[in-house]
């Protein structure tokens, strides 16, 4: 596996830009060289060169059309994003320029096995005032009925493609009670001013430090839980966060909301848990196979009992990881379903203009993955071996059951509220 592909797409990256608004005329003609560099990238990286029997340039010659007719620049950045959804890809995606405003609805929604449900509330949001609270099902959003199948798409384009000035949801209560309500998303236009490399470094690093924040509870003698937020990190970092760990016999890894990350980082980790050489499966790439065969770490590996925690947002090198504890029979898997999106990619960025310059790119899915056991994950996902979902009730008071069960399968007692407390968001 190539080091600097990503397992993940660490949300949707948006390229730094330096724009101003433009005329439809001006945003029409981007949206046009958009498509070009479109078919170039796809055509050139993508890992299937039958593009999976698609004809891509009938589509592109189709979206160009609509763009030369679209009224909007909202209308231009969907055609674009459909030439690419009809692959049906977890990684081959769209990212487009990064908005003159900011659009944050104040709230997040997750799968819980086939229901949606508010997870967190910021407190100065409308979605707060209008009473929505963690725990809360999204029964319909936006006239559309939220499905496992689905969600990634709606959240996609209400997130980035076209954001909202205001939404209108029905919610069900913990209680049964249910009802229509609109809530105003917090609007923020961005600073006409230009940033400067130092700006947008120091932006970045920030970005970072708090995405990759890993966290740690070992406050119970044998016992360690740790929670990964995404696969970014070094060699050092992981050796360095292994040794924290093995002073404990028992381990709880936390990948619920991990995203993926990078190639190099996942194959470090899963080395940590191996003495002996492992074989992860087949990568196939664009012109060639390669066996995915990972080094153990010997015996420094870690030996301890493992329990790995899942839930419908790990994606891809999160969802690889906890497959590879399955097969292996390394330890157990407890959660929800995975997300089902495992691919390896790339980003291909272009810049558009001289003085303003507007900054897009593509998500170029480059390998596909096909696990030691002939299995593939893209599509299907992790199935745990013990499925442990939070209620609406357990959502609403802060409980975490999966996270109980998890310690007591290692031979330890933690109640769901206990449980919940220990990595409680910092509001």
């Amino acid at each position: 596996m190539s080091k600097i592909l990503t397992l993940g797409l660490l949300g949707i990256i948006l390229l730094p830009t330096l724009i101003h608004a433009q005329s439809l005329a001006e945003e029409r003609e981007l949206h046009q060289q958009i498509l070009k560099n479109l078919g170039k990238d796809v055509s050139e990286n993508y890992y299937d060169p039958k593009l999976k029997g698609i004809d891509l340039d009938a589509s592109l010659k189709k979206a160009s059309e609509f763009v030369a007719a679209a009224r909007s620049v909202e209308e231009m950045t969907d055609i674009v994003a459909r030439v690419l959804m009809q692959f049906d890809d977890s990684h081959l995606i769209f990212a487009p320029p990064e908005r003159t405003v900011s659009v944050k609805y104040g709230w997040h929604i997750q799968m819980i096995g086939d229901k949606a449900f508010v997870t967190d509330v910021a407190d100065d949001s409308d979605a707060k005032k209008k009473g929505i609270r963690p725990g809360d099902q999204v029964y319909m959003f936006e006239g559309f009925l939220p499905t496992r199948n689905e969600f990634q798409l709606l959240t996609y384009h209400y997130e980035v493609l076209a954001p909202q000035p205001r939404i209108t949801a029905v919610i069900i209560k913990p209680d049964g009670r249910k009802y229509k309500v609109e809530i105003e998303a917090k609007v923020e236009r961005e600073s006409v001013f230009r940033p400067t490399t130092r700006d947008l470094n120091l932006r970045f690093e920030s970005e970072f430090l708090k995405r990759t924040h890993q966290e740690f509870y070992d406050e119970m003698e044998g016992l360690s839980i740790w929670k990964i937020p995404t696969f970014e990190f070094s060699d050092i970092k992981v050796h360095k966060m292994m040794d924290r760990v093995k002073k404990a016999s028992a381990l709880v890894l936390d990948l619920r909301g991990n995203e993926g990350g990078l190639v190099y980082s996942l194959e470090e980790l899963i080395a940590a848990f191996f003495e002996k050489d492992i074989t992860i499966g087949k990568v196939h790439y664009r012109k060639e196979t390669f066996a995915n065969v990972l080094k153990g770490d010997g015996k420094r590996a870690y030996a301890g009992k493992l329990v790995v925690l899942i839930d419908s947002e790990s994606a891809s090198a999160a969802e690889i990881f906890a497959r590879v504890v399955q097969l292996e029979k390394r330890g157990i898997v407890v959660g929800d379903h995975s997300s089902g999106q495992v691919m390896q990619a790339r980003l291909f960025s272009h810049f558009y203009g001289l003085d303003d310059r507007i900054g897009y790119g593509f998500s170029i899915t480059v390998a596909d993955l096909e696990m030691k056991d002939g299995g593939r994950l893209e599509k299907v996902g992790v199935v745990p071996d013990e499925v442990i979902l939070p209620s609406a009730k357990d959502l609403a008071m802060g409980f975490d059951p999966a996270l109980s069960r998890a310690v007591e399968l290692l031979g330890f007692q933690l109640s769901p509220e206990a449980a919940g407390k220990i990595f409680e968001k910092k509001k």
